[in-house]
């Protein structure tokens, strides 16, 4: 247990020690929420009566602005994301970390019962409803002009013990730290997974990072393009032809993603993405049909005039990184790329929204589809024939 104060030579002696604890093996690969609960169990065992712990950093991503950490003692640390909308939002607004930030202040504390209290944010009212008698919010460290909070509650009788709050404030500059730490990993896992996707982003970080390098996978092949764009674009401002492009892929995006595909790149007004075979073809050209209809449907329901062709294809892919020596591309090429890529011109020319391959219509069989006969393809030798569904 604590003792009622530290003392120069124990503040010296339990930096060493909480420093020692932080880089253990065991702590140091713990991620961002394990590593909060981590935290409070180990306050637990050096007497700091912590019955909540809640954590916060900014983040560099579109929509999410806060990367949140909460742990409850006897229960397991959870993530939440808080929106961009959140930091004009009273919740945030009226709180005391906006007032850490906003003055600039190590740290803010709020007696939550006894003469002393002080409910003055809408925290501390929740809290003191909860059991809490003692609030203490304090900045972290965080570096690359990052912002940071770690906020302790406690239920216990009279608040924090002047010792606990001394142990505490000695544990900040480690802490940042630690947190820091798992901020960048967490900022360069979040930024690699919207700018490459899912399944891309994880071989990046594994390692695939060497040009021409790839695995040769089968997969769905998704290629859509926007019809009349170029008109479009003529007659509109740019800032709402800007504003219809991030509707469009908005629709396209929602339902690749929801059906187990991933977004390579958009290209312009066009989309190319991937459903990779994880059991077999069937089953990756039946979840590509049902978001391309999902897709199209989208597409109709918006209150926009435009039209898309899209088209599908299986085949087998290379999966890697292709570019030049500084600047290089995470995506698929091969043959099948470039035949799903010429299917779709076609669209305008047989008036159809969706076409697919002769491989995709008999990987997955349906009733419905219907052969348009064969076509040639520029810069396919042979006539490819092609399906369309009935309606």
């Amino acid at each position: 247990m604590i003792r009622p104060s530290l003392g120069r030579a124990r503040c010296y002696a339990f930096q060493v020690a909480i420093l020692d604890w932080l880089t253990s093996p065991e702590v140091a690969r713990l991620d961002g929420a394990a590593f909060i609960g981590a935290v409070g169990e180990h306050l637990g065992e050096l007497g700091v009566p912590a019955w909540r712990i809640s954590s916060s950093f900014s983040s560099i991503h579109p929509e999410v602005a806060f990367y949140n950490v909460r742990w409850e003692a006897g229960g397991v640390a959870v993530l939440g994301l808080r929106s961009q909308s959140i930091v004009t939002s009273p919740f945030y607004t009226d709180s005391p970390v906006a007032r850490v930030y906003q003055d600039r202040i190590a740290e803010l504390r709020r007696r939550l019962t006894g003469p002393e209290a002080q409910l003055d944010f809408p925290i501390c009212r929740e809290l003191a409803e909860l059991g809490a008698t003692d609030y203490l919010v304090q900045h972290l460290r965080i570096g690359g002009g990052r912002r940071g909070y770690i906020s302790y509650a406690t239920r216990e009788p009279g608040g924090f013990p002047d010792s606990a709050l001394e142990l505490l404030r000695e544990l900040l500059a480690p802490l940042s730290l630690a947190v820091e730490v798992r901020c960048l990993e967490f900022t360069m896992q979040s930024l690699l997974q919207v700018y490459l996707g899912g399944s891309a982003s994880e071989r990046v970080l594994s390692g695939a990072v060497t040009r021409g390098s790839g695995v040769p996978i089968e997969a769905a092949i998704w290629y859509c393009d926007l019809r009349g764009f170029t008109t479009l674009s003529d007659r509109q401002p740019a800032a709402q032809v800007v504003a219809i492009l991030d509707r469009y892929f908005e629709v396209v995006a929602g339902p690749i993603d929801g059906h187990g595909g991933e977004i390579l790149k958009f290209i312009g007004d066009a989309v190319l993405a991937i459903f990779p075979v994880t059991t077999d073809r069937g089953e990756a050209c039946r979840r590509a049909l049902a978001a391309a209809r999902a897709a199209l449907d989208g597409i109709r329901a918006l209150d926009e005039p435009i039209e898309m062709g899209l088209a599908l294809h299986v085949g087998e892919v290379l999966f890697g990184n292709i570019g030049a020596r500084e600047r290089l591309d995470f995506t698929a090429i091969g043959a099948a790329v470039n035949e799903v890529c010429r299917v779709e011109p076609l669209c305008k020319q047989l008036n159809r929204s969706l076409l697919l391959t002769g491989a995709f219509a008999q990987a997955c069989p349906d009733p419905d589809f219907v052969s348009l006969g064969p076509h040639q393809l520029r810069g396919v030798a042979s006539p490819q024939e092609i399906f369309a569904p009935r309606s």
